[in-house]
């Protein structure tokens, strides 16, 4: 029949595969039939909003749904068109069968591609990191280092969380690998890339020409390894920028709700909360050293 050629021609454009185990959260049910009509009523669910979303929409629907979208879902589809009264409906079944197929597998494509793209752009900041014979140097000699941060810059929002997830990828395949020089790296590399995206983001907060603006600027400026250094000079030396009450509220509060603001559990989230709360514990010891 023309309408389950179209439905096995779906599974096989996905490529889904069959799950290993059935979840058992409703509990036994003699022969698996709660279960089975569980499932079926949570597959007709999908598909009646699948069926009510317009082409436009289809898209942002299938990606919300993507985990819930498998081969099981197709042979509901399948077996309403069994079911179908007329071959109208029979059709028109099929057709979203199709239409869901060929969204998921655009999907796949776009998600392939941006993990290409990401991946090109990590490996871009590499290159300008590593020196002229293509070895790295940790910690970043000065000039390089500042040669990275610009290049951040001047990407801004193109990179994104897809590029933090990246390149802690590189770092897990790195430390699995042995590579310690390159895991160290691309450790510096989220340092710096940290620096400058929370800078970005605070900066439009900031006073023009502040004490505080210049201390967040010097902090933020430095690797961490200079931190403490920086932090006396900038709270606590013979002429402070700024006051160390000030910059301290101003990490904890300002950027912190900016890193909040952001999508709950991204690795861009993470990856800023991390660096954020380093300094805010370096801040509060240069503190207490005064006290």
């Amino acid at each position: 029949r023309p309408e389950m050629s179209l439905f096995i021609a779906s599974l096989l454009l996905v490529g889904f595969q069959a799950p290993t185990r059935v979840p058992t959260a409703f509990g036994p049910c003699r022969a698996g039939l709660c279960l089975a009509q569980a499932g079926a009523d949570a597959q007709d669910l999908l598909i009646a909003k699948l069926r009510t979303s317009s082409l436009d929409q289809l898209p942002s629907v299938v990606a919300e749904s993507m985990q819930k979208i498998d081969q099981r879902l197709f042979l509901r589809m399948a077996e309403l068109a069994d079911e179908a009264r007329d071959e109208e409906e029979r059709e028109v079944i099929a057709r979203l069968a199709s239409d869901v197929a060929n969204t998921v597998q655009r999907l796949i494509q776009l998600a392939d591609e941006k993990l290409q793209g990401d991946g090109a752009k990590a490996q871009a900041l590499l290159r300008i990191a590593a020196s002229e014979t293509g070895e790295f140097e940790v910690p970043l000699p000065p000039e390089r280092a500042a040669a990275v941060r610009a290049a951040i810059r001047e990407r801004g929002a193109s990179l994104d969380d897809g590029f933090v997830a990246t390149v802690k990828a590189y770092m897990a395949k790195a430390d699995a690998d042995g590579m310690d020089g390159l895991l160290q790296m691309l450790r510096e590399l989220l340092q710096l890339y940290a620096a400058e995206k929370l800078m970005a983001l605070v900066e439009p907060r900031l006073e023009a020409g502040s004490g505080l603006g210049s201390g967040m600027r010097a902090v933020l400026g430095a690797p961490p390894r200079e931190w403490d250094t920086v932090l006396r000079a900038t709270i606590t030396g013979d002429e402070p920028v700024c006051g160390p009450v000030e910059l301290q509220s101003a990490l904890q509060d300002q950027m912190g709700e900016i890193v909040l603001s952001m999508p709950s559990g991204s690795a861009l989230q993470a990856l800023l909360a991390e660096y954020l709360n380093e300094l805010l514990e370096r801040t509060r010891a240069s503190i207490s050293e005064m006290a």
